[in-house]
C-alpha cells in the first residue's frame, strides 16, 4: 500500500511538473523565433528563386534572433554569424557601447512583413523592406529601466556570404 501511494505521489509530481514547463517551452519558443512574413513578387530587375526565397526567410529570421541575443547578452558572436559589412559595424558598436553602460537590451519581437524590393542580375544581393513589431526593453541588471513598443520600418541588404545569406545592411527608415 505504501508503494502504491508513493507512486501516485511521484506520477502525481511529475504530471505537475510537466504541465508547469509548457507554457515555459511556449513562451521561449514565441520569444526567439521570430514571424517572418517574405513576399517576392515585387523583386526586381529578375524574380527570386524559391530556393533562394527560403533561404532568405530562414536567415532574415536567424539574424533578428542573433540580433535580439547579442543585444540580451551582450555578446558579439551572434553577430558575427549573421551580419556582415556596415551591420555588423554598427551593430558591434551598440553592444560595446551598452557594455560599458552596463546595460542590456531585450528585444521581443512580435513580427516582421517583409518584402523583397530589389534582387540583383547576378543572384549575389537582395535589397528588403521590413515592417517589423517590436517591443524594446533597456535593462540596467534585471530592471527595465525604459520599455516602448513600436512598428518599424527596417530596409536590409543581404548578400551571400559561405553557406548562408547574411545582412550587410540594416537601417530604419526613420534614420
Amino acid at each position: 500500500m505504501m508503494k502504491l501511494a508513493r507512486i501516485l505521489v511521484l506520477t502525481c509530481g511529475v504530471a505537475l511538473a510537466v504541465s508547469g514547463m509548457v507554457p515555459l517551452v511556449q513562451r521561449i519558443l514565441a520569444d526567439t523565433k521570430a514571424a517572418v512574413q517574405l513576399t517576392v513578387q515585387n523583386a526586381q530587375p529578375r524574380e527570386v528563386e524559391d530556393v533562394t526565397q527560403n533561404a532568405i526567410l530562414r536567415d532574415y529570421t536567424a539574424a533578428w534572433q542573433g540580433l535580439g541575443a547579442a543585444l540580451e547578452n551582450n555578446t558579439l558572436q551572434p553577430l558575427n554569424e549573421n551580419f556582415s559589412g556596415f551591420a555588423l559595424d554598427k551593430l558591434t558598436q551598440r553592444v560595446k557601447d551598452q557594455k560599458q553602460q552596463g546595460l542590456s537590451t531585450r528585444i521581443i519581437d512580435q513580427g516582421h512583413k517583409v518584402e523583397a524590393m530589389f534582387y540583383s542580375q547576378d543572384g549575389a544581393a537582395i535589397e528588403l523592406k521590413d515592417t517589423a513589431s517590436i517591443e524594446t526593453q533597456i535593462l540596467d541588471g534585471g530592471t527595465v529601466v525604459h520599455s516602448d513598443q513600436a512598428q518599424i520600418h527596417y530596409y536590409a541588404v543581404m548578400t551571400g556570404a559561405e553557406d548562408r545569406w547574411k545582412v550587410r545592411v540594416l537601417e530604419s527608415a526613420a534614420q
